[in-house]
């Protein structure tokens, strides 16, 4: 029997685009094999499943979060709350509670956001999630007072320096830190340590805000407007939130644990 599939050397009248072909002053219609078919049509396949893979990777690359929206964990996560675009009050003769030379009460005003490094608990599994690693020299509270690790908040260790900060540019100078009396040297080096740290902050936060400049009568150069907006975070909230985990050991009793060893100098 004559297979017209395979037939080379029959001439061909004309090919539709369903691959049927009819043989030249014939009736008989032959189609090609299905294998030619699968080859004829395979560039468009894997041009459909490249561009598929693309498409596919793209988007997943879209929707992927950059490392700005990657978020460093901490407990007192639960406590951040925006509260929007809020306009500081940049002028150099601004009034604030937080401004105004040394006394006894401006001195309790910062305190209440300031003094003492109100320490919170942190358990082993918090620790880990911060990216810390445990350390025998690491504060640990005792277990009748509820074990774990001992810690602070960031922001209210940048506000204590810039306490300092405040004092030293008004003259009044402290050498008892803490408990402990330090000599002119030791608090000179407590100085640059706040310096450094808030310098380190501000790049690290790396504020774009635009600042304007102005001309100001009598100046002849531009003057820069402060008064910009910036996006906000609750503060009292963490306040309210460090307060109410704060955890209160009374000094005798905030030692060292038989398993602890000291570091042989500070971190």
């Amino acid at each position: 029997m004559r297979k017209e599939y395979y037939s080379q050397y029959s001439p061909l009248d004309e090919v539709d685009d369903n691959g049927t072909t009819k043989l030249l002053d014939s009736d008989i219609v032959t189609s090609l094999p299905p294998q030619s078919r699968f080859l004829d049509l395979w560039p468009w396949l894997s041009h459909g499943v490249l561009m598929s893979m693309i498409l596919v990777f793209f988007t997943l690359w879209a929707r992927a979060p950059s490392i700005d929206d990657v978020v460093l964990f901490s407990p007192a996560n639960e406590a951040v709350e925006s509260i929007g675009i809020i306009k500081f009050n940049g002028s150099f003769k601004a009034t604030s509670i937080y401004r105004d030379s040394p006394s006894p009460e401006l001195d309790a005003i910062w305190d209440e956001i300031s003094l003492n490094v109100r320490p919170v608990r942190m358990t082993l599994e918090q620790l880990l999630r911060t990216g810390e690693k445990p350390s025998p020299a690491m504060v640990r509270y005792p277990d009748e007072y509820g074990g774990g690790y001992m810690a602070t908040v960031e922001v209210i260790h940048q506000l204590h320096c810039l306490d300092i900060l405040r004092k030293a540019s008004w003259g009044n100078i402290d050498y008892n830190h803490g408990d402990v009396h330090i000599s002119p040297e030791e608090f000179r080096t407590q100085i640059d340590h706040c310096v450094e740290i808030l310098r380190q902050f501000s790049m690290c936060g790396g504020d774009v805000t635009m600042i304007t400049h102005d001309w100001v009568e009598g100046r002849t150069k531009p003057f820069a407007d402060f008064n910009v907006h910036h996006q906000c975070r609750n503060f009292d909230k963490i306040l309210d939130w460090v307060d109410e985990h704060r955890v209160f050991v009374p000094k005798s009793q905030m030692v060292r644990l038989d398993d602890n060893v000291d570091l042989p100098s500070p971190p």
